[in-house]
């Protein structure tokens, strides 16, 4: 890209290895799955908070599932509606993390990376994937939040929507 667009960058220089899990690992794993029920509870739990807060504001496009999935909710990624903000994704990434909200940005269309660019791979490949990675901002979101967390998130992103509106 020639410029850092924010702290969340990376890049991948070099293909890495798949590694597999150890037999330690794989046990530590197969014991998480016993809270599994109560860990997708929680983040629907925290999704559907999200989406109610969220909905009013035109600046944001919350993820929308069909109602014959049920997904995990790995990521909340709340989408900017870039055109009604008069600031850069990276104002407002910069802003929550000011205001004690670690937010963060998943992900980077794969050929961005210095790797696929030698393999040929440009810019334009994917126009639907990357005006998707422009506008996407990753809120917190894992089963051991507390309300009180879920509420300052809340509450920081309605701020963030009031101060940088069009």
């Amino acid at each position: 890209l020639g410029v850092n667009p924010g702290n969340w960058y990376y890049e991948m220089l070099s293909l890495g290895f798949n590694y597999r899990l150890t037999d330690i690992q794989s046990a530590l794993g197969l014991s998480q799955l016993r809270k599994n029920s109560a860990f997708l509870a929680r983040r629907v739990e925290i999704v559907a908070r999200y989406n109610r807060s969220f909905q009013e504001y035109d600046c944001f496009k919350t993820p929308v599932s069909k109602s014959e999935t049920k997904p995990s909710w790995h990521l909340y990624v709340l989408r900017l509606n870039l055109n009604t903000l008069n600031v850069s994704r990276k104002e407002i990434y910069d802003e929550y993390r000011k205001q004690g909200v670690l937010v963060n940005v998943h992900y980077m269309p794969v050929y961005y990376h210095p790797y696929y660019r030698r393999l040929g791979y440009a810019r334009g490949t994917c126009p639907k994937a990357e005006k998707y990675y422009e506008e996407a901002i990753t809120l917190p979101l894992y089963p051991k939040m507390t309300d009180w967390q879920v509420r300052k998130v809340i509450s920081v992103t309605r701020r963030i929507a009031d101060k940088f509106r069009k």
